[in-house]
């Protein structure tokens, strides 16, 4: 099921929106956390009528986002150029994840820099592909992107000098879509960093998740490079930084994320 189809099921009831979580975006037994973040978005974005562009993001995930899911936002301020939303995802039982979105107008300004540089990467025509294929290939959300490894190591490679890698991403059929709709949901479709030192499979949960978009891409159906590394791992967490470019080069976004690990 396209990304598209997805957010059209978006049904208006209440003070918010409805949705069934479709399988096809699942991973285990809830929704993708990346689809989670899009339609937390979408149904805000929907909500709260003619915003500036989205600037920052922060993602709470509490609870399994399963069956029908109600969606709700709240304007928290509005300013001349900025504005401030809440949003949450509610499953049958109560909450499932929480989200605080900032949106501000661009504005003339004396201070501009560039510290994002793309890692060098072949083509994604070049590169072998992430994730298993096949019969062995994961089932869920996975089969909604193709991925290829640009740099870093696999899963499970524990010989990998470095908990990282840097992954060509892009929809198989992302449909016609808000292309930051689209950002929040292909953002965080590679695993935690952290299992490429995963000595076998083992269960994870991404606990919070801040996004800062650097840029706007005009469209969702490109190829973007992204790169994922965990700084940190102990007692149970990894702490991770996350960058997203597109194909030209240009940063998109950056993001991190703590993330629970059970290995």
């Amino acid at each position: 099921m396209s990304l598209a189809s997805v957010v059209d099921r978006l049904a208006p009831e209440g003070d918010g929106f409805v949705i069934e979580a479709p399988e096809d975006w699942a991973q285990g037994r809830t929704l993708y956390g990346g689809m989670t973040a899009a339609l937390i978005y979408e149904a805000s974005r929907r909500a709260q009528g003619a915003l500036p562009p989205l600037r920052s993001a922060q993602f709470s995930f509490i609870g399994p986002a399963a069956g029908k899911l109600r969606l709700t936002s709240t304007l928290l301020r509005q300013g001349r150029s900025s504005a401030m939303v809440a949003g949450e995802c509610f499953n049958e039982e109560g909450a499932a994840a929480r989200a605080l979105f900032v949106f501000g107008a661009a504005r003339e300004s004396k201070v501009a820099h560039n510290d994002l540089p793309a890692p060098p990467a072949p083509a994604p025509e070049s590169c072998g592909p992430f994730r298993k294929e096949g019969a062995n290939a994961p089932r869920g959300f996975w089969n909604n992107f193709e991925t290829r490894l640009a740099a870093g190591g696999r899963i499970f490679e524990t010989a990998a000098p470095r908990p990282e890698f840097a992954v060509w991403t892009r929809f198989l059929d992302p449909g016609a879509v808000d292309p930051v709709t689209a950002l929040l949901a292909i953002a965080d479709c590679l695993p935690p960093a952290a299992m490429v030192h995963f000595p076998a499979p083992a269960p994870i949960s991404t606990v919070t998740w801040t996004v800062d978009i650097a840029h706007t891409p005009a469209s969702a159906d490109a190829w973007r490079l992204l790169w994922s590394r965990s700084d940190h791992a102990g007692e149970g967490y990894s702490l991770q930084s996350m960058t997203m470019w597109d194909a030209e080069g240009r940063a998109l976004a950056v993001g991190r994320q703590a993330v629970a690990i059970f290995a």
